[in-house]
């Protein structure tokens, strides 16, 4: 039994097609020239940095909530919100587990390998396929 398996298991319940919003600090925020756009760095999905996985937060709690995705950013100043669905992180060998913190119910866990960053892996594909729901003005002007 894999550790992702075994701790945080894959749950059904969250469809393929529910928003995984995860928080981007403005120093992974990156201007792709391949496509004129500002993107996040693929290092804005990596597992975090106590080992526990990625974290993100469920846009079905959420709604059910009546909250606005927006507010996972209280205290976060500067931070943009981007979002993968369910469905694309288990296409990458991802599990979605919800894990719900005492100060954030919509809490959940991205979990298995994020890889390194080849074009493949799973955190650069997100990177490349993550689409803003609040995009914070840049860090800097593209050169």
């Amino acid at each position: 039994m894999s550790f992702c398996s075994e701790h945080f298991p894959d749950d059904p319940a969250v469809a393929n097609d529910s928003s995984l919003f995860r928080r981007i600090p403005p120093k992974h925020h990156v201007f792709d020239k391949n496509t004129n756009r500002w993107r996040p760095s693929s290092a804005a999905f990596e597992d975090d940095s106590d080992g526990d996985p990625m974290s993100v937060y469920l846009s079905s709690v959420l709604a059910a909530e009546n909250r606005s995705p927006s507010t996972v950013l209280t205290n976060h100043d500067g931070y943009s919100l981007a979002s993968i669905t369910a469905g694309f992180a288990r296409e990458k060998g991802q599990t979605v587990h919800p894990d719900p913190l005492p100060e954030e119910t919509a809490h959940a866990a991205v979990c298995g390998e994020k890889g390194n960053n080849n074009k493949s892996a799973p955190r650069k594909q997100f990177a490349l396929n993550a689409a803003w729901f609040i995009l914070n003005e840049p860090p800097h002007a593209a050169t």
